[in-house]
């Protein structure tokens, strides 16, 4: 009579244990994983598609640049986290919770910053490669509306 209870105990937490693994799963699979941004990837990854034009104006290390005056102008927007941080975790208050970036002001900055430089770069290149670095932000899911399920 003991091993039948004995067996029956371990057929039930069997059984238990097996529709808990089950339910995490199913819910693990239904969340989407969080987009990193890597900026040697991005930087690898935009100078591949750079036009032949822009490609021959900017450097690796100038692009680099250009991704962290992007970077910088996104922190002070209040648009950057650091990793495991919501975006937006640091502010005030008293600050709008939305924040949205408008590009026009944003890519204007990052122009006249790359003017500033001790060796100014083109500004179209700037805004070109600009342009693919929100293309790729895109394609990673770390911006839009829903993110691109890899595949």
């Amino acid at each position: 009579m003991i091993l039948f209870f004995a067996i029956l105990g371990f057929l039930l937490v069997l059984f238990i244990a097996l529709i808990s693994v089950a339910y995490t799963v199913r819910n693990l699979s239904e969340m989407s994983l969080p987009s990193v941004f890597e900026v040697d990837d991005a930087v690898e990854w935009i100078s591949e598609r750079l036009p032949e034009e822009a490609a021959s104006q900017l450097r690796k290390d100038e692009v680099f640049e250009i991704i962290g005056l992007w970077l910088d102008s996104l922190d002070s927007a209040g648009l950057a986290s650091e990793y495991g941080q919501e975006i937006g975790e640091g502010r005030t208050k008293g600050d709008n919770e939305d924040s949205v970036a408008d590009l026009d002001i944003a890519v204007d900055e990052v122009v006249a910053k790359s003017l500033d430089l001790p060796e100014p770069l083109n500004e179209v290149a700037v805004v070109v490669v600009l342009d693919l670095l929100i293309v790729y932000l895109t394609e990673m899911g770390a911006i839009g509306s829903q993110p691109t399920e890899k595949r």
